[in-house]
């Protein structure tokens, strides 16, 4: 039996969140939680700490880990957070210097050459889906074996740093356990979704598949791949079983990227929960091509489904078709009226500074979003992350800051040719304001908290929040 340590590094709300910090998410990386329950089913001593979530310093951080005395640590990050999860694995090797370090998660897969090189302090990389590998990698290396016989690892060795053969993604989605939640400290009440995410708590998420088919050029799919594999109906509904009776969860967050793709297993998820009599809330997010059924609609909302997420994007057609995203404006709206129609709330992600935009198509945006019956939307800067396709071509149309530490989707990493990083900023904050500002939308919130009267003090701070984005100074 190997002892193994998980943590995500401290990256704390406020620099996730800006200055909407105070009710930000504080969920758990859902990463860890499947490492963990892979290398404790494999009979290995697992222990974890979600130190962003947390709000966890550094110091603490390592208490943490000195009270378990680990052989192996396993580290993950994210383009942003990869200064700070290098920053904790120097404090770790001055305290365990003869202790592996192994590195995952989005930002090692889309560069693991230059990570490697770039921060010696990790001895070891998995490259993609870590279930597999990371049981290999710990029992390979607690034998004695050469870890290079591990398939899906990167290896610093005698000073060189040697890839092993690739791995093939896993196919058989329902052959994984459960996520470890029992091994977070205080889950589920710890841990939340960020302000208006969720109608009941407590609530947490789960991803019920993995991977996208879509070639949007913003994204980086290089974890989980562009081939799609789905969890059955069945090992879901048990999932979701087993969070309502075990931590009495009231309310789940589908993030899957394609959860509305096929449209049978939806419904025999929102059969299984309504023959369950579990009274949840659900969420999720979809593609509005995948969203035609105005029957579907009503039987996820009858089931518990309050509210779809939609990766909009911009309200313009050329921005649409440059960015990959093979959907039409048409598309959006009727998936917009058809989910208002089923009396579900839809809300819109959009980003604005993709290549070609101008003031001209950020008005048609804000003008479209307005125009349509969306509940909410979030408006984000492009952020051309390592791995996607965007980061490989930003410099053909714009300019790039390649900071990883700035590419948050707060701070402007990119100004396509033609804008200032003031113009977007201008432009993020008139959009904020239209669409707030309603009396349609203010009203809707308002619902919420009647509804939901606890929530008070966070929609307080979530409006100081909002009107300091909105009307504070604009940094160019």
């Amino acid at each position: 039996m190997v002892s193994v340590f998980l943590a995500n590094a401290p990256y704390f709300l406020e620099e996730r969140y800006g200055k909407l910090a105070g009710v930000g998410s504080t969920l758990p990386h859902m990463g860890l939680l499947m490492l963990g329950a892979v290398l404790r089913k494999s009979g290995h001593r697992v222990r974890m700490v979600d130190a962003s979530a947390l709000g966890l310093t550094y110091e603490e951080t390592i208490e943490e880990i000195k009270k378990n005395q680990p052989d192996i640590i396993g580290l993950t990050a994210v383009t942003p957070s990869i200064d700070r999860t290098v920053k904790l694995a120097y404090m770790i090797k001055r305290i365990y210097p003869f202790v592996p370090i192994v590195i995952g998660g989005p930002h090692f897969t889309a560069v693991p050459q230059k990570t490697m090189k770039d921060y010696p302090v990790f001895d070891y990389g998995v490259i993609g889906e870590g279930e597999i590998t990371i049981v290999d990698l710990v029992e390979t290396l607690a034998s004695g074996r050469r870890p290079s016989t591990v398939t899906g690892v990167v290896i610093r060795e005698n000073g060189k740093i040697l890839f092993s053969q690739s791995r093939a993604p896993i196919t058989d989605m329902d052959s994984l356990p459960f996520p470890a939640w029992d091994l977070l400290d205080g889950f589920p009440h710890k841990y939340h979704p960020a302000l208006f995410k969720y109608k009941k708590l407590p609530s947490t998420h789960i991803i019920s598949s993995r991977g996208c088919p879509n070639k949007c050029i913003f994204c980086d799919t290089s974890v989980f791949s562009r081939r799609i594999r789905f969890h059955s109906p069945e090992y879901i509904l048990e999932l979701v079983d087993y969070l309502v009776k075990k931590f009495n969860i009231k309310e789940i967050i589908f993030e899957d990227d394609q959860f509305l793709l096929k449209k049978k297993r939806v419904e025999k998820i929102c059969e299984g929960i309504l023959r369950s009599k579990w009274n949840i809330a659900w969420s999720c997010s979809g593609r509005v091509n995948s969203v035609d059924d105005i029957g579907l609609l009503k039987l996820m909302k009858f089931s518990g489904c309050w509210q779809i997420n939609y990766g909009i994007e911009s309200g313009n057609q050329r921005i649409l078709d440059f960015a990959k995203k093979e959907i039409t404006i048409n598309q959006i709206e009727k998936a917009v009226r058809l989910t208002h129609k089923a009396g579900i709330l839809s809300k819109g992600y959009f980003i604005f500074g993709l290549p070609y935009e101008t003031e001209e198509t950020m008005k048609n945006t804000i003008g479209f979003a307005k125009s349509i019956p969306l509940d909410d939307m979030s408006i984000f800067m492009l952020t051309p992350f390592p791995g996607s396709e965007m980061y490989d071509i930003a410099e053909q149309h714009g300019r790039i800051d390649k900071d990883f530490e700035k590419m948050n989707l707060l701070d402007v990493v990119y100004v396509p040719n033609g804008l200032s990083k003031e113009i977007l900023l201008n432009y993020q904050r008139r959009f904020m304001k239209e669409f707030y500002l309603r009396p349609r939308i203010i009203g809707n919130y308002l619902k919420r908290l009647i509804v939901n009267p606890l929530n008070v003090f966070n929609m307080i701070k979530a409006f100081s929040g909002f009107l300091n984005s909105v009307f504070g100074k604009t940094t160019g």
